[in-house]
């Protein structure tokens, strides 16, 4: 594939679109947008309460389903309405210290430093760029044919399964860069550097979710345990479908628009 470089007025009129289209959005943020996000974060917090209440003191199969529905519901919510949006610095103009990006923490194993790492600055700096933007793929699929094969790829249907159900497990582990420490590109103390932040969120994650909310059931543990692990499977489904399988298009629509820009 040949390529193509923006002469340095193009990039000069580029800057000047994309600082008009800044300016635009800047202007119109307002009450609508902090009553939207006030209103999911309250939706998440209802829902998290409902499904809670109804996986602790519930007897019967039904109650169950419905508090594993309405805890995903929350998780969801939280994670892909408010969290991910939050974290990018949306709402950062409102002053409002709960909706900071500097200093929310959101209801997933990734901690919130990592994630504005690898997606705020890797991901939306290097978009769809092989070697650049791990969100390609995560390191664990072959998605496009520059890609170098592996032998590895031959269970990529799995290791695609196994993303999906622990899907907040992969975005936990994104910013460790594991592949550099077993190719040999990163020392043990980089790697436990770089490892503080994950243990110290992950293991809050699972004690809240594995240990004080069943213990808080009492005699209903077993039922608020596995409530918990089914509504973070359903949570990672979804995330995935929409953050992950939603990039397959994004992608295969770059990779053309390049192609026939080059013919």
């Amino acid at each position: 594939m040949a390529k193509t470089h923006l002469s340095t007025e193009q990039l000069d009129a580029f800057g000047a679109e994309l600082d008009a289209l800044r300016s635009e959005v800047t202007a119109s943020l307002g009450e609508r947008d902090a009553t939207h996000v006030r209103k999911m974060l309250r939706r998440s917090r209802q829902s998290a309460a409902a499904g809670r209440a109804l996986l602790m003191f519930g007897f019967d199969p039904i109650t169950w389903v419905l508090g594993v529905i309405a805890l995903a519901k929350a998780k969801i919510l939280e994670n892909m309405e408010v969290g991910h949006n939050v974290l990018h610095g949306q709402y950062d103009w409102m002053n409002d210290a709960e909706l900071n990006s500097k200093t929310y923490e959101w209801d997933i194993a990734c901690h919130s430093k990592n994630w504005k790492q690898t997606h705020n600055v890797e991901h939306h700096s290097h978009t769809n760029v092989l070697g650049l933007d791990d969100d390609y793929g995560y390191g664990l699929l072959r998605l496009a044919p520059e890609q170098r094969w592996s032998k590895i790829h031959l269970i990529q249907p799995l290791s695609c399964f196994l993303l999906m159900v622990y899907f907040q497990w992969g975005v936990a582990i994104q910013d460790l860069k594991l592949g550099r420490f077993f190719k040999g590109r990163m020392s043990r103390a980089e790697l436990r550097e770089r490892a503080q932040p994950f243990l110290q969120k992950s293991s809050r994650q699972l004690f809240k979710d594995y240990l004080l909310f069943p213990v808080i059931g009492f005699f209903n543990w077993p039922r608020v345990l596995l409530g918990n692990f089914a509504a973070n499977i359903i949570r990672n489904i979804w995330t995935n479908v929409i953050i992950f399988c939603g990039h397959f298009t994004e992608h295969a629509q770059v990779y053309t628009k390049l192609e026939v820009a080059n013919e």
